[in-house]
């Protein structure tokens, strides 16, 4: 379920359970990891991409090993504001997630 207000997302985390921040590029993602009180946010790993149904199993394994309760992807918007190719991109791979 993708939630857009981040105050929302608060109260579908669960107990006990973090975030995990996305930045998708083409050719690799940036993970990080935040704590439970969703405060602090630390770089985890940079994940090579690969095809998606790897990319996806990957982050799986990770949610499941991490306990994350969402994830948090960053949309790389044009510093005019508009979505361009690259945000669109970040906007299918969250669709296909």
């Amino acid at each position: 379920m993708a939630i857009e207000d981040p105050r929302t997302m608060r109260a579908g985390l669960g107990p006990g359970r973090g975030l995990m921040g996305l930045d998708v590029g083409a050719k690799t993602a940036g993970l990080a990891l935040s704590d439970v009180t969703l405060v602090v946010a630390t770089p985890f790993k940079t994940l090579r991409r690969g095809r998606f149904a790897d990319d996806a199993a990957e982050l799986r394994r990770i949610v499941a090993e991490h306990g994350v309760g969402g994830l948090v992807l960053g949309l790389p918007i044009d510093m005019d504001g508009r979505e361009g190719r690259r945000c669109q991109s970040v906007r299918q791979f969250a669709a296909n997630l």
